[in-house]
């Protein structure tokens, strides 16, 4: 009976070091990462000029985007052909509701850094980003400040290599509208 149970105990703790070995105890999710610090800027945050043409990538190519203003912020964004505004809870974002391939921005709003408990390397790099939650779909977000405003911009995706692209040409091509 003894030695049933030190083999069972042996296995646990070679079951328990294998996991760790593999990065985290399986049982404790997704650890605390090291504070992000990039060093890129991503926004810009300029005034719109309607004279303004601004390139994206989308699936491959370079298309002019369509100015789309948001209903209630001082704030819009360019948009590839195909790709529009629509209400996503109380919130407007910008992209392709169907494919899941979308951008949000709201005003002041809190970012709970408890809920970043992933980070999207391919972001990682740019100033504003403050972490992601991946859950099967992905949701990247973004700190900027402007005239004593915080806008959260937040990205939401499936696919990185089709998304990101594209979202980060959206959030460079963000706009004042005052």
């Amino acid at each position: 009976m003894m030695k049933k149970k030190t083999v069972g105990f042996v296995l646990l703790i070679v079951l328990l070091l294998t996991l760790t070995a593999c990065g985290k105890p399986a049982w404790i999710g997704n650890q605390k990462a090291e504070p992000l610090e990039g060093t890129e800027q991503l926004f810009d945050l300029k005034a719109y000029d309607p004279e303004e043409q601004v390139e994206l990538s989308w699936e491959g190519q370079k298309m002019t985007g369509t100015f789309e203003r948001h209903p209630t912020l001082p704030i819009g964004v360019y948009l590839p052909q195909g790709a529009s505004a629509f209400k996503m809870g109380n919130d407007t974002a910008w992209g392709f509701q169907s494919k899941q391939i979308f951008m949000s921005v709201t005003k002041n709003s809190l970012i709970d850094a408890s809920l970043m408990r992933d980070r999207t390397e391919e972001v990682a790099g740019y100033k504003e980003y403050r972490g992601s939650i991946n859950d099967g779909r992905i949701a990247d977000f973004f700190q900027v400040e402007h005239d004593g405003e915080t806008y959260i911009v937040s990205f939401t995706y499936l696919d990185k290599a089709k998304a990101l692209p594209l979202l980060i040409d959206m959030a460079k091509s963000l706009r004042i509208t005052e």
